[in-house]
């Protein structure tokens, strides 16, 4: 077609007017709503953008060792007949040290998925993810390390299948165990001005030791009200905190503080405030090195770093809040993860030996969170936003 044609067709009048008069609008002009119904169509492309955190920094945190018995003994009490003897006297009557047995169970952390034929062949055509498997093969081992981070941090009244009774079933769940209750006081959990508004001893039992008997098993230190309110974050309540612990033989090289990002603002606002110069400190790279403390086995991760004190402060996104995110203070050398099979991904792809046109994967993750002790850890509840 030449151009005089083109302008007789779609415009009217002669190349020849058009130049003289400019061309002339048609009555059916070609605009994006015509092409979307005839042609244009969006593409979207293969990239998908999240807009999700995917941090999952406290598993990192945690140093691991390999399940090769599924319990600890603990030393609970010492032999207390040490005494001075006159001369020519009798020792003192015998004692022995008290020795407890803590029974572990196996927790198996699944993420699976399935995928039919069809959705794999068309993915590959037309505007599709492209390799749809390599895609949710990336999305579930984010999501899975998630919510294995999300698992070690659930509010110590959620019992560890996962619900919300509040019943404290303790580690009668098929979830892994949580810092949260690691770091709750019977004191905490029998105030009745807690999260769940109740009296809940057993909430805070830990691999099948009842609190209530076995008080050598209690966490070291929560701050909490007693009034149901929130209150605003004070230094001495860290330092009060860390007292505790010390006292109890934490060694103040094993600590380190686990917080959510709004507590930290906070927090990082009043260490600039105090006098102490160099009380605040910020250092970036591998290993948590402040004020000549390395970070132990487990705390190696690239991430911006503060410190209180020389004590590592570290983030994460699942730390449960009351009006702000609550402080957890960690002796990391009294907690592990205890691991019988790490992180493994697992797929059923055959069709012909499983007679449906999909496939099937997973990943799987076996084992528990692991504290020898709780007396050397603690928190800080019932904090203002």
């Amino acid at each position: 077609m030449s151009m005089e044609e083109y302008v007789n067709a779609y415009y009217g009048g002669t190349l020849g007017i058009s130049k003289r008069y400019g061309i002339s609008k048609a009555d059916d002009n070609i605009d994006t709503t015509a092409l979307t119904n005839a042609g244009l169509n969006t593409m979207f492309g293969a990239k998908v953008y999240s807009q999700l955190n995917t941090k999952s920094e406290v598993f990192k945190l945690l140093k691991k060792e390999p399940w090769t018995q599924s319990g600890f003994r603990a030393l609970t009490a010492r032999a207390t007949t040490t005494a001075g003897v006159a001369e020519g006297g009798a020792f003192p009557e015998t004692d022995h040290p008290e020795i407890a047995e803590v029974t572990l169970t196996l927790k198996e952390i699944v993420t699976p998925w399935q995928m039919s034929s069809k959705a794999e062949i068309l993915s590959e055509s037309d505007d599709g993810l492209g390799n749809l498997a390599a895609f949710m093969r990336k999305e579930n081992g984010e999501a899975h390390a998630f919510y294995i981070d999300s698992q070690l941090l659930t509010t110590f009244e959620t019992d560890s299948d996962g619900s919300a009774s509040g019943a404290g079933a303790g580690t009668a769940g098929v979830n892994l165990e949580s810092l949260d209750r690691a770091t709750a006081t019977l004191a905490y959990a029998t105030d009745g001005q807690n999260p769940s508004g109740g009296t809940l001893p057993a909430a805070v039992d830990m691999y099948s030791q009842d609190i209530n008997t076995e008080s050598w098993f209690d966490a070291g230190y929560t701050h909490f009200t007693d009034d149901g309110t929130n209150d605003a974050l004070a230094l001495a309540d860290i330092d009060a905190g860390l007292a505790a612990l010390l006292e109890n033989g934490a060694n103040y090289n094993d600590l380190v503080i686990l917080t959510g990002y709004d507590t930290y603002q906070n927090l990082k606002q009043l260490m600039q405030a105090s006098t102490g110069a160099g009380h605040y400190t910020l250092s970036s790279g591998g290993a948590a090195n402040m004020n000549g403390v390395t970070g132990e086995a487990g705390l190696n991760f690239d991430s911006r770093v503060g410190a209180y004190d020389g004590i590592p402060i570290f983030l994460s996104q699942h730390v449960p809040k009351d009006g702000g995110s609550r402080i957890y203070l960690l002796d990391m050398s009294s907690l592990a993860m205890r691991v019988a099979a790490p992180t493994t991904y697992v797929d059923n792809t055959n069709l012909a030996v499983r007679q449906v046109l999909s496939r099937e994967y997973a990943f799987i993750t076996a084992g528990e969170l692991v504290c020898y002790r709780r007396d050397t850890s603690g928190s800080i509840r019932d904090l203002l936003a």
